[in-house]
């Protein structure tokens, strides 16, 4: 007779839900990242229409992207509100339940380590809170909501992360998702991301 625990464990996996299985063009797009990541470029852009499902596609593609080296294991998602922090924190903390995930926002404060560090982006680029990410120990970074990439705060994070100029060689691979690249102020995206590499 199996004791309480194994029916337990058993029990509860049955109630976990379903794999996420990816639409068609989801696993399209991510499958173009990888292909220009696989030839050397590192400041991607995914450009996808409201409701297309960015952070499903986004949170998907971290375990599919190869370490630069050994010891570059980390992603960083960057959000401009807090909804977006709260709703990437949740749908990876279901996706990789085995995988240490922490939130830097407000009064939250992560410790730099984690797998996955999701990060409002006023929260992270306040006091000294940016230097405890050690850019060597990380493989992505994803922005969402990246037609805001060009405004300063950002600009700050991808210098942190070596990814700021175009010619530079940063390990971290940049992809940043938006329903659209066009900013309101005229700026172009060319400052952060050198290609769009799925449109839909």
């Amino acid at each position: 007779m199996e004791s309480y625990l194994v029916y337990l464990q058993k029990r509860l996996t049955s109630l976990a839900p379903p794999p996420i299985t990816l639409r068609p063009y989801q696993e399209e797009s991510i499958l173009q990242v990888l292909k220009y990541l696989a030839e050397g470029e590192r400041r991607l852009g995914l450009s996808l229409a409201t409701g297309s499902g960015k952070t499903v596609i986004f949170s998907h593609l971290i375990d599919r992207v190869p370490l630069p080296h050994e010891d570059a294991t980390q992603t960083l998602i960057l959000a401009h509100r807090r909804e977006l922090v709260e709703q990437a924190a949740k749908h990876c903390t279901k996706l990789y339940p085995d995988k240490r995930i922490e939130v830097e926002m407000a009064s939250q404060h992560a410790s730099g380590i984690a797998d996955i560090t999701v990060a409002s982006v006023q929260s992270i680029v306040s006091g000294d809170r940016l230097s405890k990410y050690d850019p060597k120990k990380f493989k992505l970074l994803l922005v969402d909501e990246a037609h805001h990439i060009t405004a300063d705060t950002y600009l700050r994070i991808l210098e942190h992360f070596n990814l700021r100029e175009k010619d530079s060689e940063p390990h971290t691979a940049l992809v940043g998702v938006s329903a659209t690249f066009e900013r309101a102020d005229g700026l172009g995206i060319g400052k952060a991301i050198d290609h769009i590499v799925y449109h839909k």
